[in-house]
This record gives C-alpha cells, structure tokens and sequence, in this order.
C-alpha cells in the first residue's frame, strides 16, 4: 500500500493519501468533467488502505467551492467513511470552510447530523 499525492488542476483539488499519517484530505476546488471518474480513484484507495489493515483515518476537506456532481461525490465519500466507521474502524472527519462562507459551513452541518462518525467543522479566515 502506497500513499498517493494529486495535484490541484483548475478543476480538482489537490489529494493527500497518506498512508504512514493515516489521513487523506482534499483542498481547492471540485468541479471535473467527470466527477464519479475523478473520485472513483479515492474510494478505491480507502478501500485498499483499510484491507491492508488499518483501523484509522482521518478525512479532511478543504473545499473553496464544488458542482453539482462533486457534491453527490461528497455524499459517497461520507457514506464510505460511514460504512467503515460501522465496522469499527476510527474515523474523523474534519470540515473547514472559510468564515464567511455560509454555503460550505450549511453543507459541512448537514453532513455532520447525517452521520454518525466524529465530525468536526472548522471555521478559518484567508
């Protein structure tokens, strides 16, 4: 199992998949031809990462803005991590949106009364 680094373009945020750190995170902005595509190659990821053995993860999203397609990305994401979090494996999500961004921290408190894994939203200022 190997961590896996992809840079932010103009359409993808950049992603951290680190293995030794037990963490991936995404930070910049979502909006891909083919978001499903795109994503499709994280949930693989965590699916090989916790087959190796692991029982934790931390996910942090540092999203400035996503589509419409990344956004039912984002529930599929949540709902992975919530299907591991159901198997007993540790998981933490943490959320951070800009202060002033109303929309990120409505979407990030939805998320977090959807499910039940340790969620924490984070509030910075740029």
């Amino acid at each position: 199992m190997e961590s896996v680094f992809l840079s932010k373009t103009t359409e993808t945020p950049s992603v951290r998949m680190d293995v030794s750190g037990a963490v991936v995170e995404l930070e910049g902005n979502s909006y891909p031809e083919n978001a499903f595509e795109f994503y499709q190659q994280i949930f693989d990821w965590i699916d090989e990462y916790f087959k190796s053995g692991s029982d934790r993860l931390r996910a942090v999203f540092r999203l400035n803005y996503f589509n419409t397609s990344s956004a039912k990305c984002m529930l599929n994401f949540m709902t992975l991590l919530q299907k591991y979090h159901g198997q007993d494996k540790m998981i933490s999500v943490e959320w951070y949106y800009e202060e002033d961004d109303d929309d990120m921290l409505e979407i990030g408190k939805a998320f977090s009364v959807d499910f039940t894994m340790p969620f924490q939203l984070v509030s910075f200022v740029e």
